[in-house]
């Protein structure tokens, strides 16, 4: 058994899922098992262990890494948490009885670019940025000067940004991985937008790790700088693009979940949802008009207060 300081950027593209690539913008550590190609991801909270995403690994090493990385936490007297892994894996888990509890949570979302259509509204947002003048550029591992603007780009969004926000990755180290692709849209000469992309091997495709526009660049230069991207891999053959998760108006199927628990964690939901105006992701994502897949959260034992206030943690806000 080994813990990692570090992600190991290769294992997660070539067997990890779009959720996977959280690691690479976040703090965790890696459980990782000799013999077996694959690595559990996680934060230490207290006593609780916060997995992002499913366990990374072949589907034939799955029980064991698994197995082991559940000896482990209970050797260390942890408790586990995984955070929207994928419904295949919920299942899974319950089945084999790693874990009791299970709530659906939220939704991943994706799409096609090859079959892509844009809608009318959204060609109007898209035809708006271009008529402003709003160019997007692609750029994979940016030269020093065109780095430092994209740089100065994300400082300026993340100091004007207003209200409560809530994120699981750090827009700071958006552009740390030289093997993302990168996407930035200008404007009278200036970077007003920029958007990552990570690969996703197991599904031949990629992920948006993170997108953003300035609240001073023309209306629709986000959904211009995103429907660039889908058309860049359209005319790659690409057929499997994640735009992201995002959170239901409500929190779906429960499993093993205490009524005590079951209700502070609706009324929990509810009052993020409303804090954070959860709503205005999925708003804006569905004129993109994507497929949906739910996620979960899954607890090794009964989900507790504790383990609520753990999530929060992990789950950055500001």
């Amino acid at each position: 058994m080994g813990l990692l300081e570090s992600p190991s950027v290769s294992t997660v593209k070539r067997l990890g899922n779009p959720i996977s690539t959280l690691l690479f913008d976040s703090p965790c550590q890696l459980f990782t098992l000799p013999g077996v190609e694959g690595v559990i991801g996680y934060q230490l909270v207290k006593r609780c262990a916060i997995v992002m995403g499913d366990p990374i690994c072949a589907a034939q090493d799955i029980f064991q890494l698994t197995h082991a990385f559940h000896n482990y936490a209970k050797e260390q007297n942890w408790t586990i948490l995984y955070l929207l892994v994928s419904k295949a894996f919920a299942n899974w888990a319950l089945e084999h009885h790693m874990c009791q509890t299970s709530i659906q949570v939220a939704e991943e979302l994706f799409l096609d670019p090859v079959h892509f259509q844009p809608r009318q509204k959204l060609r109007w947002k898209v035809n708006q940025a271009i008529h402003s003048g709003v160019k997007i550029e692609e750029s994979q591992n940016p030269a020093p000067p065109l780095l430092e603007q994209l740089q100065a780009t994300i400082r300026v969004w993340l100091r004007e940004r207003h209200g409560f926000q809530i994120h699981l990755g750090s827009f700071e180290s958006l552009l740390g991985d030289p093997q993302k692709r990168i996407f930035y849209a200008t404007h009278n000469a200036r970077v007003v937008g920029v958007l990552a992309l990570s690969s996703v091997d197991q599904h031949q495709g990629w992920v948006i790790s993170g997108f953003l526009a300035l609240a001073e660049a023309p209306v629709g230069t986000s959904e211009h700088l995103i429907c660039t991207t889908i058309q860049q891999l359209a005319e790659e053959k690409c057929s499997f693009l994640c735009l992201g998760v995002v959170a239901g108006s409500q929190m779906g199927e429960m499993v093993g979940v205490h009524p005590v628990v079951r209700f502070l964690s609706h009324a929990a939901f509810q009052a993020i949802r409303w804090l954070f105006h959860l709503d205005r992701r999925k708003i804006y994502f569905d004129k993109f008009h994507p497929s949906g897949t739910p996620t979960y959260v899954l607890c090794s034992g009964k989900l507790s207060l504790s383990g609520l206030l753990a999530l929060r943690e992990v789950v950055q806000h500001s």
